[in-house]
């Protein structure tokens, strides 16, 4: 990479992380904020509530009064969705953490449902990488600037991808109808 380039995406990275920062700077920041959908959204991203509370302490700092009871209930909506197996399912099938604040609940079926959605996401992800393999393969098999003998290897290869394809297919189904068994859905 060159010099300029490098000066370049060094710049990029510094303005998107900066777009990124959310921290109040004035008390007119802090006057925007929604502190009951500040909380909810805090929870549904699977953070303790004091993590979430820094936007708040900010604004205090700033000479503001955020209203942390606000704040409070939101986070305690956003838990209660949270905290649900058919939530962790699906956060577990985007490949999503599974946050610290379902504690005192039955963690043992929660974390089941989480796995059970990393089962899924593992399963989408091996059914995506088939399916690109399949592309790759039938393009290689007909592309005629290539030599036969590359082409028939292509050809000999598909039906193993396919038979490999309709595999993960079934586990895949499989995991989703066990998901369903367990009262939790599909999780998408």
């Amino acid at each position: 990479m060159s010099l300029p380039r490098a000066v370049f995406a060094v710049l990029v990275a510094v303005s998107l992380l900066t777009a990124c920062d959310t921290t109040p700077k004035k008390p007119e920041d802090c006057a925007r904020i929604d502190w009951r959908s500040e909380g909810r959204s805090t929870a549904l991203d699977g953070r303790a509530m004091d993590a979430g509370w820094r936007r708040g302490a900010a604004c205090q700092q700033l000479g503001t009064n955020p209203d942390r009871k606000a704040f409070e209930s939101g986070w305690a909506e956003g838990q209660a969705t949270y905290c649900t197996p058919r939530f962790l399912l699906r956060e577990g099938r985007r490949n999503d953490g599974f946050g610290p604040i379902c504690r005192g609940m039955d963690e043992a079926t929660l974390q089941r449902a989480w796995n059970h959605g990393r089962l899924l996401y593992e399963a989408d992800q091996r059914v995506q990488r088939l399916d690109n393999d399949l592309v790759n393969l039938r393009a290689r098999a007909d592309d005629v600037k290539l030599p036969q003998g590359d082409r028939d290897t292509a050809r000999a290869q598909l039906s193993g991808v396919i038979a490999a394809r309709a595999q993960a297919i079934a586990t895949r189904d499989r995991l989703e109808s066990e998901a369903n068994a367990n009262g939790w859905g599909l999780g998408r």
